[in-house]
């Protein structure tokens, strides 16, 4: 990684890290990804420990408020997605595609795709 896509990398990680550690705050007991909007969610594998899960918005679509463990993923195709909270704040990010992200505990969100196309993404959470 070249020293500007790291430092990229660096501030969309802390931002969303910030962000989303901001809804830890708001509605608790949100569902998981998967049973929130299994029609965006779709768990290809799982373990006693793990589920490996595709994730696939359309252009325009937003998914249900959820939460996520502790996970991390790994974007297939570049994605520009709206984060959106609880409380009527969003923030907006560019992904391109092979970025990896490892985030904490994340609770309340929705997720919207606000480019163009389809954006995928394979994300990893325990069980």
């Amino acid at each position: 990684m070249t020293t500007s896509k790291t430092k990229v990398f660096r501030f969309t990680m802390l931002g969303l890290i910030a962000f989303g550690m901001a809804g830890l705050v708001a509605a608790q007991g949100n569902s998981r990804s998967f049973e929130a909007s299994p029609d965006v969610y779709k768990v290809l594998a799982q373990s006693d420990q793990y589920l490996v899960i595709e994730i696939t918005w359309k252009p325009g679509q937003r998914d249900q408020f959820h939460s996520h463990p502790a996970s991390g993923g790994y974007y297939l195709n570049d994605c520009k997605v709206r984060w959106h909270r609880p409380d009527g704040s969003s923030r907006d990010f560019t992904n391109p595609a092979g970025r990896a992200f490892a985030l904490p505990p994340v609770e309340s969100h929705s997720m919207e795709n606000i480019g163009d196309s389809e954006c995928r993404v394979i994300q990893f959470e325990p069980k």
